[in-house]
């Protein structure tokens, strides 16, 4: 057994971490999966790229993102030096996009044509997207990932052919089945080698629990998500490319990792429109909808990005709306009116401070948040009461499991430092 085969059993029975993976494919690595197809890796937290060699030239799945492109693209050439002809997206996520314009750069300076690039249609309204928000793009991202000052990319490498709901291609004899499905974005295409039994899943698949809830980005689509792993678990892959993480090369745990998935997301779906059918409101439904503990142990669903809790969330949005079902909210009063309100009831800003202090001592964080927020927004300009906000939402981040949770707890605690004069 090799390195890299010990590592994936390891991530297999949860014994390694993904940050384990990622310090063995850090300089950028083409692991080999058939006869003239490698998977690029060169970080968890950036997109595989999975190149196939043609008689027309190289078929690329995805192309990297702005940090990790130029490795992804010297990996390849180590492997290969043959122009690439086509680009496929699985999505318009910029770590999976970004890099196809590293490689009409290079067709333009070896004087070969520029690939084409084949997309899902809504790729071109995500890019529109992105041109109108580009600096709350900046800012969400740069808060999702702790990297306050970040600018988000712009001039997208637009796809030259799009298709709707499934597009085969036959290029220099090998074929590619394309087939759209709505998940983590709408403009999702899972990738099917039908000749050599390999998947390249996109973000459909990550390695920790699926990105569906996800509460500063737009409209997840968890029900959608669960029919396309379905779908993809009944063509029987033999290997499968995650869009994040290593391949998954035996055909009974590529069945499980997918189904498993699956499961979860049907779960999740089938819990909380029983409810919302009940008339529950959606504080009742996030307290109540629960996964089996069986599901929560799988090392592939940790929520360790995403949560579940947030995709409880985000199917509520799908059918129901932004209204919660608390008539308080449907027109709330400001919330510094709300905490000054509070705050003269409790005696005092302060007294709030205190009790949410020794509410995230205990383990409460959930109530001790609510409380800090109304005691920050009776008394803005109090350093001890920012000073108490930044020690709560310590308490809080090492409560949380997942990356985008912990980020926006940051983002919080930050401003309590700037105001507090810490």
């Amino acid at each position: 057994m090799n390195d890299q085969s010990e590592l994936f059993e390891r991530l297999w029975s949860g014994a390694a971490t993904l940050e384990d993976w990622t310090a063995s494919v850090a300089d950028g690595v083409a692991h080999g999966i058939a006869d003239d197809v490698v998977a690029i890796h060169t970080s968890y937290f950036f997109g595989n790229t999975t190149a196939v060699r043609t008689a027309e030239g190289l078929v690329l799945i995805d192309s990297g993102s702005r940090e990790t492109a130029a490795q992804t693209l010297a990996a390849l050439r180590r492997w290969d030096e043959a122009p690439v002809h086509t680009i496929i997206y699985t999505h318009g996520h910029i770590d999976h996009t970004w890099g196809a314009r590293l490689y009409d750069q290079e067709a333009d300076a070896k004087g070969f044509g520029r690939p084409r690039v084949i997309a899902h249609r809504n790729v071109l309204n995500r890019f529109r997207r992105y041109d109108v928000t580009h600096d709350l793009n900046s800012l969400v991202m740069g808060r999702q990932f702790n990297q306050p000052g970040y600018t988000f990319p712009d001039h997208h490498r637009r796809p030259d052919e799009v298709y709707d709901d499934s597009l085969r291609l036959d290029i220099g004899g090998v074929t590619f089945e394309l087939m759209h499905g709505r998940g983590e974005t709408d403009d999702a295409t899972f990738v099917w080698l039908p000749q050599k039994r390999i998947l390249a899943s996109g973000d459909f698949v990550v390695w920790v629990f699926p990105n569906a809830g996800n509460p500063r980005k737009v409209q997840r689509y968890a029900p959608d998500w669960a029919r396309a792993l379905r779908q993809m678990q009944a063509l029987s892959p033999a290997v499968l490319v995650p869009g994040h993480g290593p391949v998954v090369h035996d055909a009974p745990r590529v069945s499980e990792l997918l189904g498993s998935g699956a499961e979860a997301l049907e779960s999740l779906v089938t819990q909380t429109v029983a409810l919302m059918n009940t008339g529950s409101s959606l504080d009742a439904i996030l307290h109540h909808v629960r996964l089996s503990p069986e599901l929560c142990a799988k090392p592939w669903l940790q929520p360790k990005y995403d949560d579940p809790e947030f995709v409880v969330r985000n199917i509520w949005h799908l059918y129901a709306g932004w209204f919660d079902g608390n008539p308080a909210h449907l027109k709330p009063a400001p919330d510094a009116e709300l905490a000054a309100e509070i705050s003269a009831l409790a005696g005092g800003a302060e007294r709030l401070a205190r009790r949410a202090t020794e509410l995230a001592t205990s383990g409460r964080t959930r109530l001790a948040a609510h409380l800090i927020e109304f005691a920050s927004d009776a008394m803005p300009q109090s350093p001890e009461i920012q000073a108490t906000r930044v020690e709560v939402y310590e308490h809080c981040m090492e409560a949380e499991t997942s990356l985008i949770g912990k980020a926006i707890f940051a983002v919080y605690q930050r401003d309590a430092k700037a105001r507090s004069g810490g």
